[in-house]
C-alpha cells in the first residue's frame, strides 16, 4: 500500500526492482506484475520489494561513451559531438524529448583501444533509448563525413593472405 501511496511507482512505469525490470502492469496489495523487455511478465511480492528504481519519473539521461581512435583530434571530436548533440535538441521531432542543452563531458577514459568521450542529454522520462539510438546514427553519419576513426578489433590473417604460405590442402 506504502508503495503507491508514497508515490514510488504506479501501472505503467518502468521500474527495477531487483529480480525485475520492465513496466508494471498491475499493482495489487500483495503483488505487482511486471512485464520485461522480452515480454516476460514477473510477478514481485510487494514485502519483498527492498528497492524501487523508478525509470518513468521526472526525468532521464542519455549517457553516451563514444569511442575514437588514438589518432583523432580530440578537440575536432567534442565539437562534432556537441554540434550532433545540438542539432538533435533543435529538431522539432525532439522538442519536449530533449528537454535539456546537450553536454559533452570529455574524456571519458582511454585504452589501448581509443580513447572514450562522453555526452549527455537529458530526456523525458523513458525517452533516453530512443535518444541513444537516433544519437549513434547522427554520429556515425557525421564521424564518416568528417573522417574520424573508431578503434577497430585487430582481425587475425588467414594462411592464404600471409605472403609465401600457401593454404592447407
Amino acid at each position: 500500500v506504502f508503495l503507491v501511496l508514497e508515490d514510488q511507482f504506479g501501472v505503467g512505469d518502468f521500474v527495477d526492482l531487483g529480480p525485475a525490470t520492465g513496466t508494471v502492469e498491475e499493482v495489487t496489495l500483495r503483488i505487482t506484475r511486471v512485464r520485461d523487455m522480452s515480454g516476460v511478465v514477473w510477478y514481485v511480492r510487494n514485502g519483498e520489494i527492498i528497492r524501487i528504481g523508478n525509470q518513468s519519473q521526472n526525468w532521464a539521461r542519455t549517457v553516451l561513451d563514444v569511442a575514437v581512435t588514438h589518432a583523432a583530434d580530440l578537440t575536432l571530436v567534442k565539437a562534432v559531438l556537441q554540434d550532433v548533440a545540438h542539432d538533435l535538441w533543435d529538431d522539432e521531432e525532439y522538442q519536449g524529448v530533449v528537454i535539456e542543452e546537450p553536454e559533452v563531458w570529455g574524456v571519458e577514459s582511454i585504452t589501448p583501444d581509443g580513447v572514450t568521450m562522453r555526452v549527455t542529454l537529458k530526456t523525458a522520462p523513458l525517452e533516453q533509448w530512443r535518444v541513444a539510438r537516433e544519437m549513434r546514427a547522427r554520429i556515425k553519419s557525421r564521424f564518416d563525413h568528417e573522417g574520424i576513426e573508431m578503434p577497430q578489433r585487430p582481425q587475425a590473417a588467414r594462411p592464404e593472405e600471409i605472403a609465401g604460405t600457401e593454404p592447407p590442402a
